[in-house]
């Protein structure tokens, strides 16, 4: 694993005061791609709750966190949303997606 990755994987994210992982994250720690994530959230909408799976963070709130975070390497500055998972959402996933 390069050390990006694993700078990636370990990196702690609170948003709300609530610890949070990216798609790609997530992605990361189920090892698959980021698309399969997503896909899985869009197939299955009715079994994640906004506010107790994730978060949807657009607009202004979504400027003031990335600038919050501009350190760090892990979120593209040209986002026009982003999704934070929680550990219920994190954990949701990792009973729908068939991976090792």
């Amino acid at each position: 694993m390069s050390t990006q990755i694993s700078a990636a994987k370990n990196q702690v994210i609170r948003f709300k005061n609530v610890p949070v992982v990216t798609t790609a994250q997530l992605a990361i720690y189920f090892d698959t791609a980021p698309v399969r994530i997503r896909q899985n959230h869009d197939r299955n909408k009715d079994r994640f709750v906004e506010g107790k799976h994730y978060y949807k963070i657009t607009g202004d709130e979504l400027k003031k966190f990335k600038k919050a975070l501009s350190s760090s390497k892990i979120l593209s500055q040209n986002a026009s949303s982003l999704i934070l998972w929680t550990e219920r959402g994190a954990a949701r996933h990792a009973k729908m997606l068939d991976t090792d």
